[in-house]
Formats: C-alpha cells, structure tokens, sequence
C-alpha cells in the first residue's frame, strides 16, 4: 500500500503556484513609465494594432532587463490618410534601435534626424514624404531601407548615404552620382542594394562587400563604361527583370570589371557581334549568368579562357549547338553549373579539373563515359543512357553534399533521376572499390587515401573506425585526398585499421611503413588448402598481387586480408607430402618471405625460429622444428654470423699454405717464419741487444726486410748510438740550415759570415755599413738611415728642400738639399731642360737656368738614383703687378707688388672701407687654437685641419688631425711697445719612428707694422692676424713624399644678433686673386657686406731657405660659408716655416646706421689673414715637392674677446 502526505502535498502545490505567478511576471515585461505613454499615443494616433496589454509580445521588442523600447513597427489602421508622423513622437523613446513605417507620411528632416540609439530605418511607401528623394546626408545607420515608389526619376548623391553601412532602395529608380571623395570624408558604406538608371563613376570609392542594381528599360546605356570603375566582393546586377516576357535585352560587359570577384547577371543578354576575352579577369572567383537566350554566337558560347579558379554558372538558354567549353572551367576548388540551357548535344569525356558538375534539365544525349570519375556531377533530367559508371553507383546511398545536392534528404542516387540508365539502382553491389592508404607524416598524422572507387565524401572515413577529420585537401577529385589530424600522430605505430562506412562498411587494416610479409603460423588444411597467418600481408584482395608457393605448387589465394590469408590449389595437383617443403610468400612483386614448412596434411607450422634467421640472405627457418637451415655462408643457430674465408696468395690453399684460417673472423694466423694477411711475407728479425731487446730496445723493427727504424734520440743500424739534435731556429733544418751538425755531440759548425749556436745569426759584408746604418744580425744586411741606401750604406739619397730659381730669361739657380759625399753622374733638369752645373758640395748645387716662365718639375740624377720635385722650381717674373689694380682706391708698389691703400681704404686690394668699420672682438679657443673674429653679428674663423703626408702621385700616406690637439703655451703681450698679442700652441706627432713637434704662433696686430719673411717685404695692418706655423723633425716614408698643410677660413652668423639687419647679405667667397704666380695668393670671404680676407705668401723657409711654395683652396658646393687652403711644403729636412695674415674690413655698402633705411641692408668686412708657416721636417729620404691652393668652407663654434 502506498500512502500520501497530504500536508506535503499542498506544499508543494503552493510552490508550483507562486512559480506560475513568477514565470508570468518574468515574462510579462512592462516597459518605463515615459516609454509607455509614448507608445499609448503612437497607438492613439495611428490606430495600430499594438497591444498594449502584452506591450512586449506583439509588434513592440523590449530589452528583456529593463523593459525599454528597442523595436517598432508602425503600421497605421487608415492607409490612405495617416497623420504627419512627427520627431516628437519618436524622441520619447530614447532607446529605441530599430524603426519601421510604413504608409504613414513624416515631417520634413524626420529621416536626417540624428535619433540617440537608432541603428536601423525602414521606410515602406512614405505617403509623398520623399517626393524629392533624398536631398542631404543621413545620421549614422546600420541599416537604412526605403521602398517607395515616389523617389522614381530623383537623384541620389552616394556622399547622402556615406554613414549608412548597409543601404537599400528597391522600387523607385533613381540617377546615381557619385561625388568625389575627398580627403577626410568618411564613407562607410559596404553594402549597396539599389534600382538605378545609371552607372555613375565609383573611381574614389572603396571597396564594397556587396552591391545589387536593378535597372528597367530607361537605363541609361551610355554610363556602361563606368562599370568597371565598382570595387566589390559580391555584386548582383538585373536588367529589365520586372518585364514579364523578357523581350528588351542587354549588351555584356562584365569582361570590363578587373575589380569584382563574385558576379551575378540576371538579364536578357544579346547576340554579341565578337568573342569576349576573359584571359586578363583573374578577378572573378564566382561567375554566375541567368537568361542567356540570345547569348551566343552561330551556337558558340561567346566567353572564351574563362579562369579556371572560376566557378561558372549558366541558367536558361536553348540556342547553343556547340557544347560550353566545361572542361576549360573549374579546378579543385571551384564547380561548374549548366541548368536549363537545352543543349541537345552528347556529353563529351572529361578532361577538366573542376570540383563538381551540375547539368540538370539541358537535354543532354548519350553516356556517361568513366571519365567523369574524376569529378562529381549531377545530370538530373536529361537524355542520358547506357550505364552509370561503378564510381558512382558504389556510393548511391551518399548523403547530401552541400553546393551539389539540394534537399536535406538528398542522395548522391538522385543526382542521376530523370534518364534512362540501365543500372539506377540503389541497392547495385559494388565489388570494384580497391583502397589504398600511404603515410605522409607521422606528427601530426598525415595520410594519403587513393586507390579505385573510392568516392568522394571524405567523411565515410574513420581511423581507427571512430577518429574523423575535415582537414581535407583534395588533391585529384575521386582518386586521391589528404587527410590531416591534428591531434593523433603514429610516432609508435607499425600498423592501423581505417573504416571505410560506404560502400560496403569494411574496416581495412594498412602498414604505416611497408615491409616483408611476417609469417608466423601456416596450417595444411588438406592436400588442396592452407592457411597462413602473420602479419603485412596485402590489406585487402586485389590491394596486392600475392603469389604463394609450396613446393613447386601454386597456392592461388582466395581470401586475404593484412592478418590472414588462404590459398587453395586444383584438385588435380595436390600439396606433395613432406616433412621440409619449401614456402615460399610474395607481396607485390618486391616483398617477400620464405620458410621451410611440414606439408602433411593437418600439421600446423608456427614454431618461430631465433632472431628470425636474421634475413633471407642468411637462412631459412623451419617453422615446424624452429631451427634455423642457414645458407652456405652463414653460421650459428640464428645464421647471424658469417662464414669468412681467409686471404692467400694460392688459389689452391688459405694462408698461401703457411698458417691456418680462423673461419669466424676471416684472419689467418701464420707459422712463425711468416707474416702478412694471407702469411706469403716471410718474416726477418732484427738485431737485439743481450736481453733480448730488438733494435736495443730504441727502435722500429721492420720484419720484412729486418732493419730498424730508430727513435728520435738514437742512431745506427741497430739504435745502439745515441743521436743528439743540433738547434735551429725558424728552420726545419739543423743548425738553420747555415751549418753542419755533429748527431753525436749536438754541436753546430756554423757556415762563413754565420754564427751563434744554432748559426742563425749572419754577419754583413761591411759590418759597420760605414757608419751611415746598422747590420740586421738576423738577415746579414745593412740597414741604412733616411739619407743613405746600397748594401754597405754608401749612396746618398739625395733630395732638394728649397730653391732660389733664375729669372724668366734663365741664369743662376741654387738648389739646397742633402746630396752627400757620393755624386757619381750628377745631372739636374728643369720642366726637362738641363741646367748646367757650375758647383756642387754635399748641400748646394749651383747651375746655369734655362730661360722658361710659370712653374716647373725638376729632376736630381745621381748615382744612377733619380730624384723628382714635381711643381717646385718658379720663375721670377719680370712682369707682375697689384691685386684688382688697387681697386681705384690706391697705388701699386712695384717694388713689394702690395697696394698702398688711399686714406679710409683698406684691405690687400684697397676694396674696403676702414673708418665706418664696426668693432671686432677676437677670441683665441686655447684647446683647438681657432681663432675667431666677431664683428657684430658675423664671426670669422681660422684653424688649422690637419697635416697630410702625400707621395708623388698626391696619394694620402699619413693624415694626422690637427684640431683640438694643441697645448696652449703662453698668451702676452710683445715687448715692443704693445704692438701685438702673442699666442703659442703646440703639439706632437708620436708615429713610431716619427717624433715631429709643431708649433703654432698666433699674434693679433694691434699697430701698423712692417715685416720681411723669405726676402719678401710686407705690411701688417692694425686689427689684423699673423699665423706663423713650424714642423719640426718629420720623418717620411719615403724621400719621394712630401707635406700638405689644411687650413681651415669659414664665416657664421648669430641669428640672435639683428640690430644690422639693413647689412643682410649672402656668404661669397672670391678666390680670383688667388693666384702661385705672385707674390701673394689672397682671398675673401663677404658675409653681411664684411669682408673677411687671407694673404697668402708663395714662399716657405725650408730647413732656414727661402724657397716657393704653391697652395690650392677648395669651397663647397653647397654652400659660401668656408674654404679650406691646402699648402704643399717642400721636402724640408729639419724645420719648414710658412707665414700668412688675415685683416677685416667693411665695403662702401655697409651702413653704419640701420634705423633711417630698410631698403639697403648690406654690408661687408675685410679680415685680412697673413699665414706664416714654419715646417720642420726630419730626413726621409729622397722628396718631391708640391705646391697648391686649396679652400674649403666650414663652420666652427667659438669663444669672444674684445678687439681693438
């Protein structure tokens, strides 16, 4: 008896009540208050059929949390005379998304009303509230649709809609214009779904995610071309659709696209007059073309080398009578569709390589040839007859294939309805399927699934029959697939089994890696059949050929599988009965095993032998005794180890007769007078002292022919004498190879002129090298100072330091250098004429000058040794003159050829002006020796560089930078009534052998003086600058090298300085006057209407002479703002001293005063520079000597000192 609690019962009952109560609350959502009043008066004043009872169930969405309006639709109860829908009554629903209206007029400026949450507006029929279109830009929306006929003939301007993402318009045709987009504008639209009357130009327009146009018979044609200016995914285009016969038909032109991948044409298209082109479209991917009557020409299809990554569909046409090129169309990813296009025609063999066909409804004639196995296809409802191939109708009952087969139900069967096949039977049994499987990759598992009748689903394949995979890669349709899993590898697997669900549900077992069948049981069922078990046999009948052998019996096989197989022999020839027979197994014509078997009837054989008998190719196993039968060359109970037969020299005997051969390892072991591998060699012993020690226990023997070979420290025939090694050094030979060795005592006896231990020392043949070098001990020769060379150090290495050359019509010229004592054959030319030699000594050569101008090589010729000076040698001239002629403010002394400037004039060439000159500060930085000239806001800068070492041919030897390496020595004042400040830098060159010092004078000018540097007499202005440089001691090279000295002269300007701003003027620099045939070289730079100038003396005092030097100036490219003066120095031999000035003036531009003129603001500077230059230079060999200017403009930072 069962009893209740009733008490318990009501309980529950209660419970379940209130839980009634609370779902009917939960879903009974009541919106705000606000929001709720709202849509009572919408429902007031339409009359719509919200409920407003169940306000959230009916045609009103509310968000489920909070009861709020999300979406609406308002359909009014009087279509035909609705009231003006206004802002207002949407505005009190402030979270409201989602709005359609439809017949109900709005207020003007209701759809650009920007609405808080709206995300989506649809617009049906707005009762001639859009009669003029859309006029201006809509708000942001996800989605905007109106369908309405009254917007038909407006236009629409696509910036209107560029915050709508998704925009539709689809009964009323509009003009389209596509304004330019400009820079800024944010156009949002990717979904574009209109019906228009014209293309318009969407050249600046992204790229769409789809577009669908439909246009009726007033398309305006002429805007074609415009087509191909749409960007798109997907684009859909209709013509003329909505005309019931479809009688008015359009030209194609989707060839013009290069820009859209998906496309569908449904249009009536006409009769082209040629062939379309497709070859260069690579853009489409999807091609899909609807009523294509007329769409040919003479019954050709008219798209010719369509891609072949295009899929192509084709929908209602009859007048083809040329089969489509399908087999041109489609490849492994891409399909081909023909529907409805009565092509009446046979269909042709397959040679394509698309992923599937579908043919359906086009009359198609004929059979179906095995060809198409290499696709899918579909022929419902045509003309079709004979057989359907096995391909197929092994798997009938495959069920539906997205993209091929249509109802959910679908069968790969009922792709094949509608014809007259003899064989559309479902239930047909398939007996050609012949799988096979290849590993590609063990991890992550890879297959390769090929074979015959396969199918094409690759979802009917389970590893392991449960373990599926849609990692598919289809590499030849119906024939091959690969297959990936990711999650399973086969690092420890030999073998698998694979379901195979169609045709037949058969699970196959396949080899991860093939091998030789394993046999490990046969059993003679009767003298007629066997049974063999193992393992690697083929995986199923027909996967590989296998032959079976008993005896001299064929055992043909009826049944197989990876595991098991049985063979069965005629009646007529029986098994023969033995108690050994051979068994022989071969699979696939490469793989095979064979064993020794009891072939009586009923025995069973599965007595495994060791080790397997290793391989074939060492024995056989017996399988009804276990034990191993090895071939004739193999040994041990598992024929593991081989029979070797040892070496002789007889083809008679091993061991040539004289030892015995060990078979297991192959080596003889000879009689006691033999030796050698096959014991042919006879065997000589060696001598051996009293205990027994062969060669005294300090050596090699060689048994075959007895002689020892004695140990490093031993010697004699039989290593009885010690041997001791002589040293040597650097040699592989005793002694260096300078002496003869004593092995027993060690010693070296040292050859003439060596010496030392190990003789590796070598005396010269002068050992003094007459007092001009050293003797290298290690080499026996003499190396020789800088002024001398030869073996014994006796020829001089003659060079030229300084000159003082004729006149132009020739004379006496003195030559200074270092000649030496030695002065066999003593020829000197110049520019190649000789000049006669009235006097030579060891320092000077006198000579007779021929007459020549300019500036000229020379050649010193001696002791068959030749010394050139290129460019050094300058010829007084008779006729030189002043600089600019003075400028007109001065006159020329004929004597020094300087300017002797007019009162107020100054500068070298009298250019400048000196009473209005402003004040000028100097500063002299102690750490890079710059001097730096400030006159208001210009700042004019001298330094030096760097000092070059160069050979004959100008090319760098040595560079060593000058700048920010001196040592500031002292900085006073002349004792000579205050005239000058004096300024003393120094530095070193530390190279090695080099141990040059130079030193760098620096003096401001502050009285007019008057001066003498290499007999040349000039004149120093106040204000001015007086660089004196000296190189002392420098040692070359090589005495063909000479110096090259880089000063730098620059001019900057301090922007932050601008009280003379009616000066501003451009840097120039002017070098006109720079010029080796005169006395002085100048220059000038102009900056601001200041002239910053250098003067340059073309004569150096090498080694205390006064000699020529040239000089060369260099200035950017870029820019006036600096030059750089290259000076070449002679080959001086102790010290060269070089000598220059800079001064400052201004030119009659400059204003003093800038406030009374705005227009004139230029002004100019002189800073004359005189540059001294003292070389000293050590003796290095022969030099040649050149000379050039060189200026180069550069920029340098500065620290000021007031100048007077």
């Amino acid at each position: 008896m069962i009893s209740f609690d009733h008490n318990y019962t009501n309980l529950n009952i209660f419970k379940i009540f209130l839980l009634l109560i609370s779902i009917k609350f939960v879903f009974s959502i009541i919106p705000p208050q606000p929001e709720y009043d709202c849509i009572s008066n919408i429902k007031i004043k339409y009359g719509t059929t919200i409920d407003l009872n169940e306000l959230c169930d009916t045609a009103v969405q509310c968000d489920p949390t909070t009861g709020s309006i999300l979406k609406m639709v308002i359909f009014p109860y009087n279509t035909d005379d609705a009231p003006l829908l206004l802002i207002n009554d949407i505005l009190c629903l402030p979270f409201l998304q989602y709005l359609t209206i439809q017949y109900i007029p709005f207020e003007n400026g209701f759809i650009y009303y920007n609405f808080p949450a709206m995300k989506s507006m649809t617009i049906k029929d707005s009762m001639n509230s859009l009669s003029s279109g859309i006029t201006q830009q809509l708000p942001n929306y996800d989605y905007f649709e109106i369908s309405t006929g009254e917007i038909d003939q407006t236009i629409l301007n696509l910036l209107y809609i560029s915050n709508v993402k998704s925009f539709k318009s689809s009964i009323g045709y509009v003009w389209l214009v596509c304004d330019p987009i400009t820079l800024g504008t944010n156009f949002i639209t990717n979904t574009l779904e209109i019906s228009a009357l014209n293309y318009p130009d969407f050249t600046s327009y992204p790229q769409f995610e789809k577009v669908l146009m439909n246009f009726n018979d007033n398309f305006d044609k002429l805007t074609i071309p415009n087509f191909q200016t749409i960007s798109s995914n997907l684009m859909r285009i209709k013509h003329n659709i909505a005309s019931p016969s479809l009688t008015t038909s359009t030209e194609f032109y989707a060839h013009l696209n290069y820009k859209v991948n998906k496309l569908y044409i449904d249009s009536r298209l006409s009769t082209p007059a040629k062939f379309f082109d497709f070859s260069k479209n690579k853009n489409y991917g999807y091609l899909q073309l609807t009523n294509i009557q007329d769409f040919h020409i003479n019954g050709n299809f008219p798209v010719l080398n369509i891609q072949k990554n295009t899929t192509i569909l084709l929908f209602n046409g009859s007048s083809l009578i040329v089969f489509p090129p399908i087999n041109q169309w489609g490849d492994v990813n891409n399909f081909v569709r023909l529907d409805y296009i009565t092509l009446n025609l046979p269909l042709p063999n397959f040679t394509g390589s698309g992923e599937y066909y579908i043919l359906i409804g086009n009359s198609i004639t004929g059979t179906i040839d095995k060809s198409w196995c290499n696709t899918e296809i579909s022929v419902q409802s045509n003309l079709l007859t004979g057989t359907i191939p096995s391909c197929f109708t092994c798997y009938f009952k495959n069920p539906k294939v997205d993209g091929i087969d249509v109802s959910p139900t679908s069968l790969l069967f009922d792709r094949f309805q509608g014809n007259s096949f003899t064989n559309h039977n479902i239930s047909i049994p398939c007996t050609t399927f012949l799988p096979r499987i290849t590993v590609l990759q063990r991890n992550p598992l890879q297959i390769k699934v090929f074979g015959q009748d396969i199918g094409y689903d690759p979802r009917n394949w389970l590893l392991n029959g449960t373990i599926g995979t849609l990692d598919v890669k289809k590499v030849l349709i119906g024939r091959e697939y690969h297959l990936t899993f990711n999650n399973t590898n086969f690092n420890d697997v030999d073998y698998f089994p694979f379901l195979f669900k169609l045709p037949n549900y058969t699970i196959y077992t396949f080899p991860v890696v093939e091998k030789h069948p394993i046999i490990t049981k046969v059993t003679i069922i009767s003298p007629y059949m066997a049974t063999i078990e193992g393992s690697y046999f083929s995986s199923c009948y027909g996967y590989n050929e296998t032959i079976i052998m008993v005896g001299l019996i064929h055992c043909s096989v009826t049944t197989t599988s990876f595991f098991n197989i049985i063979c069965e022999t005629v009646v007529s020839n029986p098994f023969e009965v033995l108690t050994q027979q051979v068994f022989i197994i071969n699979i696939g014509g490469n793989k095979m095993n064979i064993v020794y078997i009891n072939s009586n009837q009923n025995t069973i054989n599965d007595q495994q032998c060791p080790n397997g008998c290793t391989d074939l190719d060492h024995g056989i196993c017996d399988m009804s005794t276990g034990k191993c039968q090895c071939n004739s060359n193999y040994q041990d109970s598992d024929c593991s180890i081989a029979i070797l037969n040892c070496p002789s020299n007889s083809a008679s005997t091993l061991c040539s007769g004289n030892g015995e051969c060990n078979t297991v390892t192959g080596e003889c072991i000879c009689n006691s007078d033999f030796q050698s591998d096959d014991c042919s060699m006879p065997f000589i012993g060696c001598p051996f002292d009293g205990k027994g020690r062969i060669c005294y226990g300090h050596g090699t023997c060689n048994n075959i022919t007895g002689i020892c070979t004695c140990d490093d420290n031993y010697q004699s025939t039989d290593c009885s004498i010690p041997f001791a090694k002589c040293p040597s050094i650097n040699s592989i030979f005793e002694c260096s190879g300078f002496g003869q060795c004593e092995n027993t005592t060690g010693v070296c006896t040292c050859d003439e002129f060596s010496f030392s231990d190990d003789c590796s020392l070598h005396n010269c043949l002068e050992p003094s090298c007459n007092s001009n070098g050293k003797c290298d001990l290690l080499i026996g020769q003499c190396k020789c100072n800088s002024l001398y060379t030869g073996d014994d150090c006796l020829i001089p290495l003659h060079f030229v330091s300084s000159i003082i050359p004729s006149l132009e019509t020739g004379g006496p010229a003195i030559f200074y250098g270092y000649f030496g004592d030695l002065r066999s054959n003593l020829k000197l030319s110049i520019g190649g004429l000789p000049c006669q030699i009235t006097f030579n000594s060891s320092n000077l050569i006198n000579c007779t000058a021929p007459p020549g101008t300019g500036i000229k090589s020379i050649t010193v010729t001696q002791n068959d040794i030749v010394w050139l000076g290129k460019d050094i040698y300058k010829y007084i001239s008779n006729f030189l003159k002043c600089p600019n002629d003075c400028s007109n403010n001065g006159k020329c002394n004929q004597t020094t050829l300087e300017c002797d400037c007019f009162p107020n004039f100054g500068s070298f060439d009298c250019s400048g002006s000196i009473d209005n000159t402003p004040k000028s500060n100097v500063t002299i930085d102690t750490n890079s020796s710059t001097t730096v000239i400030k006159n208001q806001e210009i700042n004019f800068q001298i330094y030096y560089k760097q000092l070059l070492e160069v050979d004959y041919n100008g090319k760098i030897i040595k560079q060593y930078n000058l700048n920010n390496n001196w040592n500031s020595n002292k900085s006073s004042l002349s004792p000579s009534s205050l005239d000058q400040i004096e300024h003393i830098f120094t530095q070193s060159i530390n190279d090695g052998n080099n141990q040059c010092k130079i030193i760098s004078n620096i003096k401001e000018i502050l009285k007019k003086q008057e001066i003498t540097f290499g007999e040349t007499i000039f004149k120093l202005e106040p204000n001015s600058i007086k660089l004196t440089i000296s190189i002392q001691n420098y040692t070359y090279q090589n005495n063909l090298n000479t110096l090259k000295l880089e000063m730098v002269a620059s001019v900057n300007q301090d922007d932050n300085d601008n009280d003379n701003d009616c000066n501003n003027n451009e840097s120039n620099i002017d070098t006109s006057n720079s010029n080796d045939l005169s006395l002085f070289n100048y220059i000038k730079i102009s900056k601001n209407n200041k002239l910053f100038s250098g003067r340059f003396i073309n004569r150096v005092l090498s080694d205390g002479v006064s000699t020529f030097l040239s000089s060369t100036t260099t200035t950017s490219s870029s820019t006036s703002d600096f030059i750089t003066v290259t000076l070449n120095l002679p080959h001086c031999k102790k010290e060269c001293v070089i000598d220059p000035d800079f001064s400052v003036l201004v030119t009659s531009k400059f204003q003093q005063n800038c406030e009374n003129d705005d227009n004139n603001k230029k002004y100019v500077i002189p800073v004359a520079v005189v540059v001294s230059v003292v070389g000293a230079t050590a003796i290095a060999g022969a030099a040649y000597l050149l000379y050039r200017k060189k200026y180069v403009e550069n920029q340098l930072k500065i620290k000021l000192k007031i100048f007077k």
